[in-house]
């Protein structure tokens, strides 16, 4: 008898040993939450630009009464930003150029005002709903910063365009790096390079690999993760991409999707710890894309671009189109808009679809567009919102939000010109329009548009005054 039940014992351990292994495949994907969960948030964040000689800021919308509560500065030329924990927000400033003269350091005094004009990031310390402090963490001079991310608690990574490694012996040597900081210590730790033109990265949930998409040679960097050592170690990628766009990872670690500049998703399977990371589909075509949302609840991607919204499903092993093919957004129009609206009088035009948001109680999309139109001489962009039923995939009619003349060029040429985001009670949408200088907000319990929150005005060196800065993105945060 105690042979047998010995027997038994060894059996057992071997299938459970045998299930274990680098490339173990599940059939049904776990849904662990995002990190930070997005239905604890209390909050939106815009984060607005204001000019190349002033400090930008972060404006705190309260989504439980839409209210601004909060506005603080921060460093020139901010970009984006990540929530890292349930308190912490990081937001990555650019380098400042064109100054005249070059400055010989990162504090440069215009106009008796001393201003940070060398990369840096800037950590929110929120107390409840309000910004509380905030602390500058240093980044190399010319560095050009423009990406953030990260999914843990006290590190994240920093991508660096124009690295200089050496600014004394090699100064014209630039060495497109990401950087590994620590979030406790405010300091930039290692850095590694990665290919031309970084633009955007993204860490997988389980904080063990890194990847970073790389638009000017065509590239996709990996890292793996070195736990708390602030270091990265080079992991091998095996497909081809074209000039990538964006990169974000699937809930359960398993997946990484790049999006690249002709509108092909490339699927990396990321399921072997020591690598390759192998590009196993490149099936899916979201053309003129320039962004993903990744939707954790219905385990989907939301890819806006052309006139189109593409929503794949992403549960399998490789991406599928959801049935009916792209979505079409059909185009509010002018001739329904209230006589106030100046794109009442406008005449509809190609729609750019820009921006989307999820609602975290997972029942409804909220995609954002605007067309351009000239009338009286004056440029108007006619933003608008449409929502999509997730359960079936179907479209209300588009939510007429009121449009503006568009005064600012810089907008036309940023990452984001427009950028959305969904309060955590799913109450609200926000919609906001860099260059109208605002975050508009729609009551998804009755699908129309409120009101907008201007954004803080611009203030320029000396105290002058001038038009609403500009929101560069917007997200969930506290």
């Amino acid at each position: 008898m105690k042979r047998f039940l010995w027997l038994g014992f060894v059996l057992c351990l071997y299938l459970i040993c045998s299930g274990c292994g680098d490339t173990f495949r599940p059939i049904i994907i776990p849904y662990p939450p995002t990190f930070p969960n997005p239905k604890a948030a209390h909050t939106v964040v815009s984060i607005n630009d204001n000019g190349t000689v002033a400090p930008g800021s972060a404006m705190v919308v309260d989504v439980s009464g839409d209210t601004d509560v909060s506005v603080v500065n921060v460093d020139i030329a901010p970009v984006h930003a990540v929530q890292q924990t349930a308190n912490e927000v990081l937001v990555v400033n650019r380098t400042v150029t064109g100054l005249t003269p070059p400055p010989t350091g990162c504090l440069v005094t215009i106009n008796n005002q001393v201003f940070n004009v060398c990369p840096s990031i800037t950590k929110l310390n929120f107390s409840g709903t309000v910004i509380g402090s905030t602390t500058t963490i240093s980044l190399p001079p010319s560095s050009a910063a423009n990406f953030v991310a990260t999914t843990e608690s006290s590190q994240a990574y920093v991508l660096l365009p124009n690295y200089v490694p050496d600014p004394i012996n090699f100064p014209d040597v630039i060495v497109p790096s990401v950087g590994v900081v620590n979030t406790q210590s405010n300091t930039l730790g290692s850095t590694k390079p990665v290919g031309n033109k970084p633009v955007a990265m993204a860490e997988t949930p389980n904080a063990q690999k890194l990847y970073v998409a790389n638009q000017g040679d065509n590239t996709v960097s990996g890292f793996s993760v070195l736990g708390q050592s602030q270091s990265l170690s080079q992991r091998t990628i095996s497909g081809s991409f074209n000039a990538p766009l964006w990169v974000t990872a699937r809930s359960d670690s398993q997946r990484v999707y790049v999006l690249n500049f002709n509108g092909v998703v490339s699927t990396i399977d990321t399921t072997s710890s020591a690598g390759p990371d192998n590009v196993i589909d490149a099936s899916v075509s979201a053309p003129s894309a320039a962004y993903m949302l990744y939707d954790g609840n219905k385990n989907r991607l939301y890819i806006p671009g052309g006139a189109q919204l593409t929503i794949l499903d992403v549960s399998q092993s490789t991406p599928q189109i959801l049935t009916g093919g792209p979505i079409a957004i059909p185009t509010v129009a002018p001739s329904s808009r209230v006589a106030s609206d100046p794109c009442s009088a406008t005449s509809a035009q190609t729609l750019t679809v820009a921006a989307v948001a999820a609602l975290p109680d997972g029942s409804r999309a909220y995609v954002g567009a605007f067309y351009e139109d000239t009338t009286n001489n004056i440029n108007y962009i006619c933003p608008q919102v449409t929502v999509v039923n997730v359960a079936n995939n179907t479209l209300k009619s588009p939510i007429a939000v009121p449009g503006f003349p568009a005064y600012d060029a810089f907008c036309s040429t940023t990452h984001f010109r427009f950028t959305m985001a969904a309060g955590g009670d799913s109450s609200s949408a926000y919609l906001a329009s860099c260059d109208g200088g605002m975050v508009n907000i729609i009551d998804t319990t009755s699908d129309t548009y409120v009101l907008n929150l201007p954004a803080p005005v611009g203030v320029r060196p000396g105290g002058q005054q001038i038009l609403p800065q500009n929101p560069v993105f917007l997200f969930a945060g506290p």
